[in-house]
């Protein structure tokens, strides 16, 4: 398109666009694109063939994972020792269990988690408003993981779907302690309010069980 991407000694362009920033808006964009545009076409005809059995691990990315529940199904993903997709420090997940759909996404992100959902949610409304479409969202709260990982969660309700955000940032492993940028992880849940409802201790395990590699 004409536009120079000369790499300057402070990591800029020379068009002024800070390269260093791309990583953590193509997380947030694409979480934003997953909630408004993706989540609400999803119904229970969706025909998964990777099914989750008991002691499988995903692998969300680098050094980072999560259990999934027995009986889910692996839409997009990788599960430690079964690798179908490379892993890297930008991954994406995503579980599925009848018309309810639990999607991961990991980018470099130096920000907190309050910060992360708030950018999620400025893009999200944005998009919902050219869209014509809007969700009710509740007060934020704490989230912690099982490893003592505090995130921050919000809940949404639309016209035909549920569900939850939430928002971890976690400092990358040893193995990767050549790239000091924090990994955001963003965990999207969402479903019609029954179907919620009936695995709320599934989502609530899965989401409690993610782990990042000490």
């Amino acid at each position: 398109m004409g536009v120079s991407t000369t790499v300057q000694a402070d990591g800029r362009g020379s068009s002024g666009i800070d390269r260093r920033t791309i990583k953590p808006a193509l997380l947030v964009l694409g979480l934003a694109l997953l909630m408004s545009v993706v989540l609400p076409r999803i119904d229970s005809a969706t025909s998964y063939r990777d099914g989750v059995r008991k002691g499988d691990v995903a692998e969300l990315a680098d050094g980072i994972t999560l259990v999934p529940a027995p009986g889910w199904d692996l839409a997009r993903g990788a599960l430690v020792g079964r690798v179908r997709s490379a892993v890297g420090s930008t991954a994406t997940t995503e579980l599925v269990d009848g018309s309810v759909d639990l999607s991961v996404q990991v980018a470099p992100f130096d920000g907190t988690p309050a910060a992360l959902l708030s950018r999620v949610d400025q893009i999200n409304a944005e998009l919902s408003d050219a869209r014509g479409r809007a969700a009710a969202m509740t007060r934020r709260y704490a989230v912690t993981t099982r490893q003592g990982a505090v995130g921050v969660a919000e809940d949404f309700v639309g016209l035909t779907r549920q569900g939850s955000i939430v928002a971890f940032v976690f400092r990358p492993a040893p193995s990767a302690q050549a790239q000091p940028t924090r990994e955001g992880v963003e965990i999207i849940v969402s479903g019609p309010k029954g179907s919620i409802s009936r695995r709320r201790a599934d989502i609530v395990a899965m989401i409690r069980s993610i782990r990042n590699a000490p």
